[in-house]
């Protein structure tokens, strides 16, 4: 009777924490995010107006034609990709890239075409190394599939944070990682 009692505890113990560490597994989380190097997408607001203000429109547009306007305040740069690389498997197989984005005077980190197994806790690392000696943490993975950004710090020094790494926190695991450098 004792024996049957150990068994059942041990059973009660290990199955929840046996559901908790392998279930993330089989969770797929899809995100989409806009891409910061997509341009401003303006619609063709001319298709839509009505005559009267398509009337009006033109006539200020007739006016303006001969005069000549020095724009004051300069351009803002584009969105740019500063750097790159393709996720390689660590401990799971990956696909997809990490790219460095300069927009808006701002560093993105975007995670494209993303796809790998989910974990328990994983984390996203900004590092020096493929282990999690000098590292940032930039949180919890949004996705385990799809586009997604990471606004960055603006104290972060990414020449010496180069490698990108999926990082699983309870159990010391690299499953993936990008070098930017």
């Amino acid at each position: 009777m004792k024996t049957i009692f150990i068994i059942l505890m041990s059973i009660i113990i290990i199955l929840p924490i046996a559901y908790y560490l392998v279930s993330p597994a089989f969770i797929v989380n899809e995100i989409e995010e806009k891409s910061p190097l997509e341009a401003l997408e303006i619609k063709d607001s001319m298709n839509t107006m009505d005559a009267a203000t398509k009337a009006e429109f033109e006539k200020q547009v007739g006016e303006m034609k001969d005069k000549i306007i020095v724009a004051q305040d300069e351009m803002p740069p584009k969105p740019e990709i500063i750097s790159q690389g393709e996720f390689k498997p660590g401990a799971h197989d990956v696909k997809g890239k990490a790219l460095l984005i300069s927009a808006d005077a701002k560093k993105v980190l975007r995670f494209e075409d993303f796809e790998t197994i989910n974990g328990p806790n994983l984390h996203i690392y900004l590092s020096t190394e493929l282990g999690n000696g000098d590292f940032i943490d930039l949180g919890e993975i949004k996705g385990t599939k799809g586009s997604f950004n990471y606004n960055l710090d603006s104290s972060i020094d990414t020449e010496k944070y180069n490698k990108v790494l999926v990082w699983c926190v309870p159990f010391g695991v690299l499953f993936s990682f990008a070098d930017i450098a």
